[in-house]
């Protein structure tokens, strides 16, 4: 798609704060919750989460926080997930959403940003690739526990 299809679209990305997390909700398509949403402390000093607003409504999100990784031990910026409505899609809204994280995260002195893709995704790992992503010497490993 041009540059002249992908900028026609008027928004504004800011950082995500609480009275987002309906709008949130309705977009993600990924199984985040409201609880999920609250317990990720928006606004809070770990918080690197943002929203694109365009016709007066949330299009799209990226929830991302800092934690510390022990391999090695370092600070990273994690995107938990990115979505976009969809139809605001392959308009590069995704794209500027990264960017925008990805310059706050040099505004922070944050070096890493890792993002989390299930192995089956092909569409997300393609435009992670796309971004610049690579994939990390560290693997996940799930264990579901019961009671």
């Amino acid at each position: 798609m041009d540059a002249t299809k992908r900028d026609a679209v008027n928004m504004r990305i800011r950082r995500m704060a609480h009275s987002d997390i309906d709008a949130v909700l309705a977009l993600a398509q990924s199984g985040i919750t409201y609880r999920d949403l609250a317990a990720s402390d928006l606004g809070g000093p770990l918080d690197m989460s943002f929203v694109a607003e365009a016709d007066d409504r949330v299009i799209g999100f990226i929830l991302a926080r800092v934690q510390y990784i022990m391999i090695p031990f370092t600070e990273v910026c994690l995107v938990h997930s990115i979505a976009v409505a969809d139809e605001y899609r392959m308009k590069g809204i995704g794209a500027r959403l990264v960017s925008e994280l990805q310059s706050h995260c040099i505004a922070e002195g944050i070096h890493t940003m890792r993002a989390l893709v299930e192995q089956r995704d092909t569409g997300t790992r393609l435009f992670v690739e796309y971004l610049g992503f690579h994939r990390s010497n560290v693997i996940n490993y799930d264990k579901t526990v019961e009671t």
